[in-house]
């Protein structure tokens, strides 16, 4: 990477001409810029040379302003449209330029576009009338071949790629919004129609879409297909601010594959990454612009990567894009490009507006327009050149310094802008492109002399004594100093031109722009080709592996570095490769190596002048480490993962890679190269300032570009502040103190250095065995700690006579780790920084933490043992707190102390030590440490300080030597205030013991209880006869305390206190025996029951109490209670403590002991996985169950018969219960045939006909059990209930019809009975409800119809209707016709069948009809008949039967007859 700057070169238009810059292009060939522009007296077309320079003999004036301008691709002619519609097409030759061909006949307003076909055949125009037409170029100009014609203003158009035809097919927009697709055939067709004028089209190579951009800032993305179709993809609004939407957005330019940049007027460059969907924007302030300027123009340069933006303001700024432009990675998050990719570059000022802005063809060349004319940005880049002791540096763009080994120096002045240079030890040449300049080298470089200055347009030049060798055009030129050509070797078509050439003692190397490399002996008179020419491509796919940036030749011509670059889209933009190639002519193969793994990017190489096997190479940071990320950096190209890429696989390079910081800017990187082990790593360092640039290598040294400030002028003047270049030299690594050998020892290192870099150790130790030369063996034991060869570490040491080294070496070897054993053998050779790296490689931080101490870099030391080495942190602290203390330095001492937590001890030595008494009270008063607190106490108590050490232990919270202190004293009365104050129990014990030698036995043995020392407590009360106080104590007191208090207590008769204490103190036996002798005893009544009771609870069948009851106990137990009547308490504990289930369940039943829900649960079973037991299980729960019925407990009860499986006999539980909410939901969980029967036969003694959801239960249960002929019943009883209660003869006729349904499908041997008389009783309901229905309308056949029902025989009528609702609708009908007679007879007719009248006829009907016949009204009607209801209907019970019956059918008799109650079919599918 060349270091480089940016010149600005003010383009003067020649005498008289116009200076207002309209439109600008460069040549693609060429570096001429074609300017057009404008003033009030001319308007012309100039051509400027890439400095600036104006080719005053090729200028055109023009009738009108030129409105575009574009250059013929491969060609150098230019086609100028104008605002009149004139189209000409100019050639240009230096000197010269001449209009081919000029056409007014097309376009007749200003032409508003203008594009070349890629191949430069066709010319595609539009204007502002709506016309476009297509040129076709020949020498003789350019002829109109199609032209098309639309409603509006074109305004922009692109090519496409790919097409069928030589000339692909093209776009054009208009100001309408209309865009057409059309070619150079006469096929046109609008393909979109948008709202706005079309700003901008692009063609999205990468997806084939056309990219469009409104007025209106509409986005709008169209896939077109080979065969010229076109579909919508996407659109989108763009975010822009201020007016752009009345400015619109067209300075647009790609900026990358897929990557838009524009240039809108705002204080930003936006980006649109297409190819990921994403956007982000350039702010102006990164570049170090203000905020107030706004972009207005922008251009892109795919060669370099740079992106130039014009402002308002006149202000040029560039960045270089650094990120990957890499899209063959699926993963689009690893390819995203940000604002970070971007670098700034240095801003140039204008004097106004740039309004556009275009860049030239090779390196760095940008042309800014405006209205005050054009200036011409060329990138200037500094070269440097070593031959052998003499090196030529650029200084600046015509300045040249040479320097020599011995540090003479001069500058050359060249008076040209040297775009390159090379020297020998005699001559300077430079060259800028147009002409090359020669000088002579004198006084040991102390002065140059210029010898020779010829024109000359060399790409290249290479210098060998008085010959130079010429990259121009397709040619070699071999000429003398004077540029007189001696001889030329031409190349072919196919091998392309010559583009760089590079010269080692007598052997040139020559490569071409189409990756052609060739090799010439140069040291005879005539060139001698080395083999065959070879090819820049991967040795396996034949692909070019990219473009050749910089090459450089070995010392014997057998082998070629190579740095290239990347090309990426239809841009070709370049990326520097992330590899270094080798091109090996005797196998005609390229061998690389790759700096990806390292996140580097190699920027320069240079082989050795004498050894052909080393190679130098500079490398820097790549982008994406530049960047911030890795963004990439994982990415590896397929044609690098090929076998014969050279890998980092031998010792040296493995370490001299991990090594390498990803955050060094430059690392300078020495490496091995032949046929045999490819390219290794040999060293690597880091290049620290003030070198910059490596300049090249001549063993045993490296050169380097250096920048100094310089100190003095010649007359010691104050220092002037330049910064001047300088060559600067640093030592091989393998020849350091070796630096002025001879040849033969040069080369038997180099021999051992090459051995040692491919892991050769015997061969190098054989290339350097007979040298004595102690600085010889000392380097290579400072190898051998690089490769960890501590074997022939050892052998070195010994030869060199370092007899700790070899001690050394003898005691690393105990070390696990072989790193950790090398890192000891480099401190002992002074290697300090390698020992560091080794002990971090092997995570042996607790051995560099101890190297850190032993240098006295104790900050360090720290700063490793608080990140990686916690263990020994402390002790880290304590080391440093003693150098510290060593110093005298007591405060840091003292701060270290604290921090090792070794204070409590050092601290106070250390001052007593110094003597420093005073000093220490204080440092423990304001520390507060509570053990350095006691310390100081009890210094100050042995001292006889009392009052001083009183208030230290007060302070120190030490409540025993406060008590001790004051019984000292014999200060009682404040003792007992501190314990009692403090509630210490050490302090409590002591005062007991005090007062018990005082003989206060009852404040002893209050102290001894606070202290918990109970058994004094109890020794003292025993003693002094205090048995109120000894119970308490006891139950405090250790078992064998508490049993010796029973016995206490049982000799004195308090046998509630000693039974207790036995059981508390774990002798159950002889609790229980005591208890046993005194209840026959009958002494204490029912407290002693209390008291066993108890005893039994806390014994047996408790895991957790630690003690358990035998059976034999228990049974005691229980026959005790049982024998004195305490059946319940007998229950409880045959339950709890002894699992004896049925013989408490037994209890229960013989006498009569009400079991409780917690009693229940208690009696039942834990469930158990054997079958046996659950068998037991489920017994045992029938039988508590059906004590808990007896016991008229039917919830339990019911509870209880689940649990044992019987649900039959849990529904009849519940039944009995009376829980309807929980009978109902039982039934629905036990989904049982039986247990439905059962609930629905209960519901039906409830308020079912007004209670739907009972109603609809009874149904759904007998239709679950398949019991249809209760279910036919049901629909009965329903429909008498309809008949007495409402009268409602159509929804009873319903209910039996549902009921003759359910009948039929009943399998019982009465069921045909029943169907027929339900049947029968159907016909009958029908006739009377159809009389009533036709009583209104056909009142005769009602009538009929009733009659024949009264009169009809048997008993069938009134079985299914009441008889008083026949005689009441023929009553209220002859009333209604006034057929009193009629009614009356049937009034009467009721009478004698014994229906009472009221309650089926209306009082005022009877009145009247009695009145109309003239005959008295009764006083009271119910009289005239029998009971009321008598023979009104069918049944004449209630529905469910009575209370006593329903009562007897859920009964205990029911278990005996269900089977009848169920019927005959027993089947039952669950749903």
């Amino acid at each position: 990477m060349e270091s480089s700057i940016f010149l600005d070169y003010r383009c003067h238009p020649p005498q008289g001409g116009a200076s207002s810059t309209l439109v600008s292009a460069f040549s693609t060939t060429i570096p001429v810029l074609a300017v057009g522009s404008s003033s009030t007296s001319s308007n012309q077309i100039t051509f400027y040379l890439d400095e600036g320079v104006a080719d005053s003999s090729a200028v055109l004036n023009c009738d009108a302003a030129p409105s575009q301008i574009k250059w013929q691709p491969k060609q150098k002619n230019v086609a100028v449209g104008l605002e009149d519609g004139r189209v000409e097409l100019i050639s240009y030759q230096a000197g010269s330029a001449t209009t081919v061909s000029a056409n007014t006949s097309i376009h007749s307003s200003k032409i508003t576009f203008m594009i070349w076909s890629p191949s430069g055949s066709r010319l595609v125009t539009g204007d502002s009338s709506g016309i476009c037409c297509v040129w076709k170029a020949s020498v003789h100009g350019l002829s109109p071949s199609v032209q098309y014609k639309k409603g509006s203003a074109l305004t922009c158009a692109c090519f496409t790629t790919g097409s069928r035809g030589l000339t692909p097919a093209f776009f054009f927009g208009s100001e309408s919004g209309t865009v057409s697709y059309a070619d150079d055939l006469g096929h046109c067709t609008d393909v979109q129609s948008l709202s706005s004028c079309i700003d901008c089209l692009m063609f999205y190579e990468g997806k084939s879409r056309l990219v469009i951009v409104t007025r209106s800032l509409l986005m709008t993305q169209i896939q077109v297909n080979e065969d010229g179709r076109v579909a919508p993809v996407m659109k989108v609004k763009l975010s822009v601010a201020g007016d752009a939407s009345s400015r619109g957005v067209r300075e647009v330019c790609w900026a990358g594959p897929g990557l838009m940049a524009a240039a809108c007027g705002e204080g930003m460059i936006r980006f649109w990454d297409l190819a990921k969907d994403e956007n982000y924007v350039l702010t102006l302030t990164s570049a170090g612009l203000k905020r107030s300027e706004r972009a207005v123009s922008i251009a892109f340069n795919p060669l370099q990567r740079y992106i130039a933006v014009g402002t308002r303001d006149g202000c040029v700024c560039m960045w270089k894009f650094v990120g990957d432009y890499s899209s063959d990675n699926k993963d689009k998050s690893k390819n995203q490009t940000a604002a970070s990719d971007w670098i700034a570059l240095p801003t140039v000022g204008v004097s106004g507006t740039v309004s556009n802005l275009t860049w030239g063809p090779g390196q760095g060349i940008l042309a800014a327009g405006g209205d005050y004319g054009c200036v011409m940005l060329t990138e200037t880049v500094l070269h440097r050149h070593l031959n052998e002791k003499v090196a030529a540096i650029q200084v600046n763009s015509d300045t040249v310094m040479i320097e020599t080994e011995g540090g003479n120096k001069c500058n050359v002045n060249c008076g040209i802008n040297v775009k390159g240079l090379v020297v020998d030890d005699h001559h300077l040449v430079v060259w800028n492109g147009k002409e090359a300049q020669c000088y002579g080298i004198e006084n040991e470089g102390m002065s140059t002399t210029q010898k020779s200055d010829f024109p000359s347009s060399a790409r290249s030049i290479a210098l060998r004594k008085d010959t130079l060798f010429l990259a121009m055009d397709n040619r070699l030129l071999i000429t003398n100093l004077q540029g007189v050509q001696r001889m030329s070797v031409s190349f072919t078509e196919a091998e392309g031109l010559p583009m760089l050439l590079d010269l080692n003692g007598t052997f040139l190397a020559v490569t071409t722009d189409l990756g052609v490399i060739k090799l010439f002996d140069v040291s005879r008179k005539e060139p001698k080709p080395l083999g065959s020419s070879g090819t820049f491509v991967d040795p396996f796919s034949n692909v070019s592996l990219g473009v050749i940036r910089s090459i450089s030749v070995n010392a014997d011509g057998t082998r070629l570095a190579i740095l290239s670059d990347r090309v990426h889209g239809g841009l070709k933009i370049r990326e520097p490769d992330s590899r270094l190639h080798v091109y090996d002519s005797d196998r005609d193969i390229v061998d690389s190596y790759d700096f990806k793994s390292t996140k580097r990017t190699p920027v320069s190489a240079f082989w050795d002048s004498k050894e052909p096997k080393l190679l130098s190479c500079e490398t820097r940071l790549s982008s994406g480490a530049q960047g911030g990320g890795d963004k990439g950096g994982d990415k590896v190209e397929k044609e690098e993962a090929k076998d014969d890429v050279a890998e980092p696989k031998d010792a040296v390079a493995r370490i001299d890679s991990a090594s390498s910081s990803s955050t060094v800017p430059v690392e300078i990187i020495t490496m091995f190269v032949d046929a045999d082990n490819g390219i290794k790593l040999q060293d690597s360092f880091a290049l620290e300032k003030p070198m910059e640039l490596l300049v090249g290598i001549d063993v045993p040294r490296l050169y380097f570009v250096s920048r100094e400030v310089e100190d003095a002028n010649d007359g010691g003047a104050k220092s002037t502040g330049v910064v001047m270049p300088s060559l600067a030299s640093t030592i091989m690594r393998d020849f350091v103190g070796l630096e002025d050998v001879d040849n033969t020892t040069k080369q038997a290192l180099l021999d051992f250095s090459f051995n040692l870099t491919i892991g050769n150790m015997d061969e190098a130790y054989r290339a350097v065995k007979l040298i004595k030369n102690v600085g010889v063996w000392e380097n290579m034991a400072n190898m051998c700690v690089k490769t960890k060869r501590l074997d022939v570490a050892e052998v070195c040491l010994g030869n060199m006579g370092h007899a700790r080294g070899a001690a050394a070496v003898r005691e690393a070897k105990k070390e696990p780790e072989v790193e950790a054993a090398i890192a000891a053998v480099a401190i002992q050779l002074g290697l300090l920084d390698d020992a560091v790296r080794l002990y971090k490689e092997c995570g042996r931080y607790d051995l560099l933490n101890k190297l850190y101490q032993g240098q006295g870099e104790w900050e360090k030391s720290i700063e490793i043992a608080n990140n990686e080495d916690r263990i020994h942190l402390k002790t880290t602290h304590h080391r440093y707190a003693q150098y510290l203390e060593s110093i005298g330095d007591t405060a840091g001492a003292i701060r270290n102390f604290e921090r090792a937590d070794t204070y409590k001890t050092e601290v106070p030595r250390m001052l007593f030590d110094q003597q420093r008494i005073d000093d220490l009270e204080d440092y423990i008063f304001q520390g507060n440490d509570t053990e350095l607190l006691k310390w100081w106490a009890g210094y100050c108590e042995s001292m006889g300080h009392f009052e001083k050490a009183r208030r230290y232990y007060s302070r120190a919270g030490d409540d025993l030597s406060l008590v001790r202190v004051a019984c000292h004293n014999r200060e009682m009365t404040a003792a007992a205030d501190i314990v009692n104050d403090t509630q210490s129990k050490s302090a409590a014990y002591h005062l007991a013991r005090q007062l018990e030698a005082m003989g206060e036995v009852q404040e002893a043995i209050s102290f001894f209880s606070q202290s918990g020392c109970y058994n004094h407590s109890i020794r003292l009360s025993k003693a002094y006869g205090l048995d109120s106080e000894l119970m308490s104590f006891a139950l405090k007191s250790r078992p064998s305390s508490m049993i010796d208090c029973a016995m206490y207590f049982e000799q004195k008769g308090e046998y509630e206190k000693a039974v207790q204490l036995y059981q508390k103190g774990g002798d159950q036996t002889k609790a229980l025996s005591l208890c046993f002798r005194v209840g026959k005893e009958g002494k204490h009544g029912d407290a002693m029951f209390d008291v066993l009771q108890g005893l039994a609870e806390d014994l047996g069948g408790d895991e957790d109490s630690g003690v358990a009851m035998s059976n034999v106990d228990l049974d005691r137990c229980a026959d005790f209670f049982i024998q004195n009547g305490q059946h319940a308490k007998a229950v409880e504990l045959l339950y709890k403590k002894g699992q004896k289930y049925d013989y408490a369940i037994d209890l229960c039943n013989d006498h009569k002991v009400t079991i409780t829900e917690e009693m229940a649960e208690g009696l039942t079973p834990p469930k158990t996985d054997d079958p046996v037991e659950q068998e037991r299980r489920n017994e045992t729960l029938k039988r508590l169950a059906k004590t808990l019925k007896k016991q008229s407990n039917f919830s339990l009860a019911c509870k209880k018969y689940t649990q044992a499986g019987d649900r039959l006999k849990a529904m009849k539980c519940l039944l009995k219960s009376g829980d309807t909410k929980n009978i109902i939901f039982y039934a629905k969980q036990s989904r049982n045939k039986e247990i439905f029967i059962l609930s629905a036969n209960y519901l039906q003694s409830l308020d079912w006909h007004n209670d739907p959801d009972v109603m609809k239960n009874i149904i759904t249960f007998y239709t679950k059990a398949k019991a249809f002929e209760q279910l036919a019943s049901f629909y009965d009883a329903c429909s008498q209930v309809e008949i007495d209660e409402y009268r409602d003869y159509e929804k009873a006729l319903g209910a039996l019809k549902e009921a003759s349904k359910n009948i039929a499908k009943a399998t019982t041997g009465d069921a045909t009975t029943i169907a027929a008389n339900l049947q029968t009783r159907i016909y009958v309901l029908e006739k009377f409800v159809n009389a009533r229905r036709s009583m209104k309308t056909d009142p005769t056949t009602a009538e009929q119809i009733c009659l024949g029902l009264l009169n009809q025989p048997g008993t069938e009528v009134e079985e299914s209707i009441r008889m008083g609702d026949c005689y009441a609708l023929l009553i209220e009908h002859y009333h209604g016709t006034r057929a009193y007679q009629d009614a009356f007879d049937l009034m009467e007719q009721m009478k004698s069948r014994g229906i009472v009248l009221h309650p089926y006829l209306e009082t005022p009907i009877m009145e009247d009809i009695y009145e109309g016949l003239g005959k008295p009204v009764p006083s009271n009607f119910d009289k005239a008949g029998g009971v009321g209801g008598g023979g009104g209907g069918p049944g004449g019970g209630s529905v469910g039967g009575s209370d006593d019956e329903i009562e007897d059918e859920i009964g205990e008799e029911l278990d005996e007859s269900i089977n009848e109650s169920l019927g005959s079919d027993d089947s039952f599918n669950r749903k």
